[in-house]
Formats: C-alpha cells, sequence, structure tokens
C-alpha cells in the first residue's frame, strides 16, 4: 500500500470512528431526555388533581345590628417578611 492511500484510509477511520461516536451522543442524549420527562413528567405540568374550594361568607351579627360579611378565599397571608402569597380559588 503506498503512503498517500494509508493516509486516506487512516482518514476514513478517523472519519467514522467521528461518526459513531457523534451518533452514540445523540441517542444518549436523547435517551437521558425521555428519561426525564418520564421520571418528572413535562415541563408545564403537574401530576397532581387540583383541589376545588367554594367560598364561603359567614354573617355575624354585631350588638348595633348591623352585618358583617368575610370571604376566606380573599385574605392574604405573610409566610415571611419578604413573601406575600394569596389564596386563590
Amino acid at each position: 500500500m503506498s503512503p498517500a492511500q494509508e493516509l486516506l484510509a487512516a482518514r476514513a477511520r478517523r472519519r467514522t470512528t467521528i461518526r459513531n461516536r457523534v451518533a452514540a451522543a445523540v441517542l444518549a442524549t436523547f435517551a437521558l431526555a425521555w428519561g426525564a420527562v418520564v421520571w418528572d413528567g413535562s415541563m408545564g405540568t403537574s401530576t397532581t388533581t387540583a383541589q376545588t374550594t367554594t367560598p364561603t361568607t359567614s354573617s355575624e351579627s354585631s350588638d348595633a345590628g348591623t352585618t358583617q360579611s368575610s370571604n376566606e378565599d380573599s385574605t392574604t397571608t405573610q409566610d415571611s417578611p419578604g413573601t406575600l402569597t394569596t389564596q386563590q380559588s
């Protein structure tokens, strides 16, 4: 075999090796991505069921005879000094 043919054969082997490595990396990445989706679910959705609540209003009579009403779903709670959360139905 001539030196030119040996260089071409070595180049072909390198090209084949690189192509095989790229194909293996793409396949591994694809399998890993689908494994993450199967494990954790797709992004943006949750697997828990939503709890529905109905707003409750309570009426209490005071000594003056006026009626006070409160809506429990519209109250705001403060968990920590920097965090403000609201409950929504």
